[in-house]
């Protein structure tokens, strides 16, 4: 690890890991928070780190970003980790990356994480053309949960399958009711959050959820009462 930059004083971090499906306008709810954010003293981050290389690839891009933007002089960073950025960041912090990660919430559901084995199962050519390798390693990769110990994890899990997915879903890639469990997903998980959202919705509706992120970061807890 690069030597420890100087700190940001009394501000923690929000690195917000967006994956596939994020179009170029649903950044509209992410640049809003980033304004609005460090009044609360908060500085979002949202690095584009997706790449067409696969998952190696992205993970080099997404490290090059953290050690770019000197997050490791902030004493605390919380992280937002959308399906890839699951798949992405989880194997970078257990090798050493984000030694002060307090926080994460993980975006979760038994529809989207399905999309990425049916776009390469049904139209491999169209996957390829717009998301490269990155797709394929997804899609054949076992989800890989965080081993580490000492971070507050949450779980957002939605319950509306996108379009893509009512669309070309066979039955076999309908889930039953137990796959929305929170206990479902493979995380160690502090408190779970049941959203009716669909994963596109989570992106332009994002302002919706971030009050009870919000008061996840500073409990450990989300609100009570259900989005």
């Amino acid at each position: 690890m690069p030597a420890r930059s100087p700190a940001a004083a009394n501000r923690d971090a929000l690195l917000v890991l967006p994956g596939f499906g994020y179009g170029r306008g649903d950044g509209d709810a992410f640049r809003a928070l980033a304004k609005s954010a460090p009044a609360s003293g908060i500085d979002v981050y949202v690095p584009a780190y997706v790449t067409r290389g696969g998952l190696e690839d992205t993970r080099r891009t997404l490290r090059a970003f953290i050690r770019h933007e000197r997050l490791d002089r902030y004493e605390r960073v919380h992280v937002v980790a959308f399906i890839a950025g699951a798949w992405t960041v989880n194997p970078l912090v257990d090798s050493g990356e984000l030694p002060n990660l307090a926080t994460i919430v993980y975006d979760r559901s038994p529809f989207q994480e399905r999309a990425p084995i049916i776009a390469v199962r049904d139209m491999p050519v169209a996957a390829w053309l717009r998301y490269g390798h990155t797709i394929f390693d997804l899609a054949r990769t076992p989800y890989p949960p965080l081993a580490r110990t000492d971070v507050k994890v949450g779980l957002v899990v939605e319950t509306v399958a996108t379009g893509f997915v009512r669309k070309h879903a066979r039955p076999a890639d309908t889930p039953g009711a137990d796959a929305f469990a929170c206990d479902r997903f493979g995380d160690r998980f502090d408190d779970c959050l049941h959203v009716a959202m669909s994963h596109d919705d989570l992106y332009t509706r994002f302002a919706e959820v971030w009050p009870a992120i919000a008061a996840f970061v500073r409990s450990g807890h989300f609100p009570a009462r259900p989005l």
